[in-house]
């Protein structure tokens, strides 16, 4: 039974690795989080940084939410008509830079992450403490900048959107792992691993 459990945390951890390294999930992500501009004005940036910094590669991760950023912006400019103004400009390049820090932190994943729940505990981690970074920011920037603030409650829907958006995601993935756990010989628990 013991001999089971481990197995089955070693298979989990191998997958999500392996995961990590492929283009399907990563893909994934990108067409998600473009799709997410046609949604709303502005994507949630922060759920999107919490999961790909938790389930790729940095160079993956960061790859992945930059795109998003990017078709976000375009989309906005070019189809929501935004403002060409400094400030409108000055907002998207900071909302750029938050989504690549962020992305940059969570990816900086620490060893108790190895495991399923540091896994869980880590996204907690992520998705509350970048939105805090993440609007925080934005926030400075408005203030030096003589523009609005935002009152508590569009930032309390705004914190509600990402972690729906990155607890959706999270769950998505735990099952492509799950799926590939339980169809993929090699991941499989029922495999002897003692060889």
């Amino acid at each position: 039974m013991r001999q089971e459990s481990i197995n089955k945390l070693f298979s989990w951890e191998s997958v999500c690795q392996k995961i990590s390294q492929g283009i399907f999930w990563q893909f994934s992500l990108i067409f998600v989080g473009c799709v997410s501009s046609l949604i709303y004005p502005h994507a949630p940036l922060v759920g999107f940084s919490a999961v790909a910094g938790n389930t790729l590669t940095q160079k993956k991760a960061l790859t992945s939410v930059m795109a998003i950023w990017l078709a976000n912006q375009l989309y906005g400019f070019i189809i929501r008509q935004y403002s060409q103004t400094w400030e409108s400009l000055t907002w998207g390049m900071v909302m750029g830079l938050g989504t690549l820090l962020i992305t940059g932190l969570v990816t900086l994943r620490p060893t108790f992450c190895q495991h399923f729940w540091g896994h869980c505990l880590w996204l907690v981690i992520s998705l509350i403490g970048g939105y805090l970074l993440y609007e925080g920011a934005i926030n400075i920037i408005a203030q030096l900048m003589g523009g609005h603030g935002l009152t508590l409650a569009i930032l309390w829907r705004i914190f509600l959107k990402n972690c729906l958006w990155g607890i959706s995601l999270s769950l998505i993935h735990g099952c492509v792992v799950g799926v590939m756990m339980q169809f993929s010989p090699q991941y499989s628990s029922h495999s002897d691993y003692s060889s």
